[in-house]
């Protein structure tokens, strides 16, 4: 693989302190009325039915997201609630702000050999859950190179992680 297709992204991930209270901002500049809010992982999901890693070990981590569709795209405010994760710790070092795009490639494995020859570590990945259930997503920390991070997000259910 000689490069990953970023023509067009799937999303703006923005990490949040609160989802409300980020809503209740966003209203008065932004006229909205289609959005959803949701647990991740669902509540009634068993934690060994979710596999989630950060940095490489397996952790478990919970958040709120809430998407926001925006055109052609969406926005994805994501409010970090327990456990170590990469959302907590861009909220801590850097505040609330865009932390990534959201691509869908292929291969997840492909990905990660690609993004792994070029130096950039997979900072955290997991299981997904809800539309995409059987599909994995993977954080990039291309911070250095695009001053954001990647998410992908396999096309293939059932693709098994190296």
């Amino acid at each position: 693989m000689s490069k990953i297709d970023l023509n067009s992204y799937i999303h703006v991930g923005v990490v949040v302190r609160s989802i409300e209270k980020t809503l209740e901002r966003m209203k008065r500049i932004e006229d909205f009325t289609e959005y959803s809010i949701t647990d991740f992982p669902p509540k009634e999901m068993k934690k060994e039915d979710v596999q989630l890693y950060y940095y490489g070990k397996k952790n478990w981590f919970t958040a709120r997201f809430c998407f926001v569709k925006m055109g052609s795209s969406e926005v994805e405010f994501i409010e970090p609630m327990e456990g170590e994760s990469v959302w907590k710790d861009f909220l801590q070092e850097k505040g609330e702000g865009i932390h990534h795009l959201k691509y869908e490639v292929d291969s997840l494995n492909d990905a990660m050999d690609f993004f792994q020859s070029k130096g950039i570590a997979c900072i955290q990945y997991g299981s997904a859950v809800g539309k995409n259930l059987g599909k994995t997503w993977a954080y990039f920390d291309t911070t250095k190179e695009l001053a954001y991070v990647i998410e992908v997000l396999n096309k293939q259910v059932g693709e098994q992680v190296r």
